[in-house]
């Protein structure tokens, strides 16, 4: 049976614009110009012999005429993305997922257990990219991010992956030569910074120190703070993921009980688009990846509050 379609282009230009409800961000999403997705949805109005989007002064939105289109058409752009990945997928014998990660998260949370995703979905191979620039998934192959925030990117949806909270770390052995009674003790050692000497000096204030100046002390940006601390050279402000297999195997302690909220870690995608099959079941694995750790994050504080030193006037005599 002969099939009488408009061209393909034209209707692909047309799903783009209509999911986005924007000429500009369909022009990104296929690498064309914001001039060829009008003209192609100019010429597939003019073979249909009717309006699909109203141009207004704001942006465009659909007719009754392109909203009946669009919900037909985009199932059946996906149906045919989906065969044609299962095709290259089953000739290749792996489905690759990129996923762009902040370098801190992927060296001290992230890396380590990947091989549990592999060892869950052999058929999927991961190809990370460390950086902590904003992700711009119109230029970079991920399908999937993890940044660090408050959730509010342009351009992006942003799902809660886990809340952070900040406190100092040490190595148990600077401790065991000279113990701490409270934080003003801190005087005698060694702050490690990480990107921002006010980070020290707001947890000491929160923490009740007096005379002891936050600001001294090396700058090590991303990661190496806390593995200087690991190290025995001085005391860092970690976090509840960047820190806690160190914490739960022992070669970090929490000597202190006061604890800083901060933002979050989000795990995102660019707006509009449909979630590939590899994506989605790396979100369902992280998530219950980063729920357990946290699980465990919570025993281990539920262990050590009666034994931490405690700021002064709390509690103390």
């Amino acid at each position: 049976m002969s099939r009488r379609l408009p061209s393909l282009r034209a209707l692909r230009a047309f799903e783009a614009a209509a999911r986005h409800a924007s000429f500009t961000r369909a022009a990104g999403e296929l690498f064309v110009t914001h001039a060829a997705v009008s003209r192609h949805i100019r010429e597939l109005e003019t073979w249909l012999g009717t309006s699909l989007f109203r141009r207004t002064g704001r942006g465009v939105t659909l007719t009754p005429e392109g909203l009946r289109l669009s919900e037909r058409i985009t199932p059946l752009f996906d149906q045919l993305a989906d065969a044609v990945s299962e095709i290259t997928a089953e000739k290749a014998g792996h489905r690759e997922l990129s996923v762009t990660v902040q370098t801190a998260f992927a060296a001290r949370w992230l890396v380590p257990r990947l091989g549990r995703f592999a060892a869950r979905h052999p058929d999927i191979d991961i190809n990370l990219d460390p950086t902590d620039t904003l992700a711009n998934f119109r230029a970079d192959p991920a399908e999937l991010g993890i940044r660090f925030g408050d959730g509010e990117w342009e351009d992006v949806d942003s799902e809660l992956l886990v809340k952070l909270v900040v406190f100092p770390v040490c190595s148990p052995d600077l401790l065991r030569e000279r113990p701490l009674r409270d934080v003003n003790d801190l005087k005698t050692f060694t702050l490690i910074h990480e990107q921002s000497r006010e980070w020290w000096e707001e947890w000491l204030a929160a923490a009740g120190a007096t005379g002891l100046d936050g600001s001294r002390g090396p700058m090590l940006q991303n990661h190496l703070a806390v593995e200087a601390a690991e190290s025995g050279q001085g005391f860092a402000l970690a976090d509840n993921v960047l820190a806690v297999d160190s914490l739960l195997e022992g070669w970090l302690i929490r000597p202190f009980t006061v604890d800083l909220p901060q933002d979050a870690y989000y795990l995102i995608r660019p707006t509009g688009t449909r979630e590939s099959r590899a994506a989605s079941l790396f979100r369902v694995w992280i998530k219950e990846e980063m729920q357990a750790s946290q699980q465990r994050f919570e025993a281990l504080l539920a262990a050590e509050r009666g034994t931490a030193p405690h700021p002064p006037g709390d509690g103390e005599t």
